[in-house]
């Protein structure tokens, strides 16, 4: 399974778009989810550690995958584009495998 970076034609929405969908359903980001931009700092916008769990269980959900341990960290959770490029690069891998 592809899912597109940034968006595209596909009817499929982007990983950037996904991961802004699930933030909208926590208080501490809903206010921000759609205005923020990709890189900047989640943190500083209100993210907490425990929105921060809860979010890492909701984009595993939605993308279907588990992401690894190493990369459970709180850079990974800084912004939209280094979670992008976390949930991108495993649901790749998890692709070439199932390939």
């Amino acid at each position: 399974m592809r899912i597109p970076l940034v968006g595209t034609s596909e009817s499929e929405p982007c990983v950037q778009e996904q991961i802004r969908a699930v933030m909208k359903e926590f208080s501490k980001l809903s206010g921000v989810a759609g205005d923020i931009s990709e890189d900047a700092d989640l943190w500083e916008a209100g993210m907490d550690s425990i929105t921060s769990v809860q979010l890492l269980l909701r984009l595993e959900e939605r993308f279907q995958t588990e992401l690894p341990d190493s990369v459970l960290t709180r850079e990974t959770f800084r912004s939209i584009g280094s979670l992008t490029e976390a949930l991108s690069a495993q649901v790749d891998q998890k692709g070439s495998r199932a390939s």
